[in-house]
């Protein structure tokens, strides 16, 4: 007796997630990582003379009051100055006249948040001065940037509207809900406890 059967088997497709799959044009395309090892000198005409081999470095971290001592902050808090950047650090340098080295992408690697939030580090010429000191001096020229001022206000303006439009949303949502600002029981509001015997 000859079985008798599809003389091919059906086609399966390759990928049965297929239909699932996202088209490419709707995709999201991250940007590529920044180039770490990219850097900036200064003066910029000792770009390929500069010698950097006794060159110290210096983390914003180090300066950064806003950190603990285990996220990298160097000097005292009271001597220390909010979230400077690496801009920060290199412009008062300039105003120094200190010969140094910016690189814009490195990070604390002691603290994982300084890849994304804060950024960068820079190679100072300290062949002057002790580097305690080269930094107490950045603090206290950073203080007087006018670019840092400005910076500082408008994250204030906007802390200030965020603020302001956080606390809108809160009041007319409850204001959708209807609280008066009067806490109301949630659930039973009879009183439980033990019942006493009936006589």
């Amino acid at each position: 007796m000859k079985q008798v059967g599809p003389k091919q088997a059906p086609q399966m497709p390759l990928n049965p997630m297929e239909a699932l799959q996202i088209p490419a044009d709707e995709m999201v395309h991250l940007p590529p990582p920044p180039d770490r090892s990219y850097k900036v000198y200064w003066p910029i005409q000792e770009t390929f003379s500069m010698d950097t081999s006794s060159f110290q470095v210096i983390y914003p971290s180090y300066l950064d009051s806003t950190k603990t001592i285990k996220q990298g902050r160097r000097l005292p808090k009271e001597k220390a100055i909010e979230t400077p950047t690496v801009s920060d650090v290199s412009q008062a340098l300039q105003l120094m006249q200190v010969r140094h080295v910016i690189f814009p992408y490195k990070g604390y690697p002691r603290d994982a948040s300084c890849l994304w939030d804060n950024p960068g580090r820079v190679l100072a010429d300290v062949s002057n001065k002790k580097k305690s000191e080269l930094m107490l001096d950045i603090v206290e020229r950073m203080s007087q940037l006018p670019e840092r001022t400005a910076r500082l206000e408008r994250q204030e303006e906007e802390r200030a509207k965020y603020e302001a439009e956080k606390q809108a949303a809160i009041e007319q949502a409850n204001k959708a809900i209807g609280n008066t600002g009067t806490k109301k029981p949630i659930g039973n509001s009879k009183k439980k406890g033990k019942k006493g015997k009936r006589k």
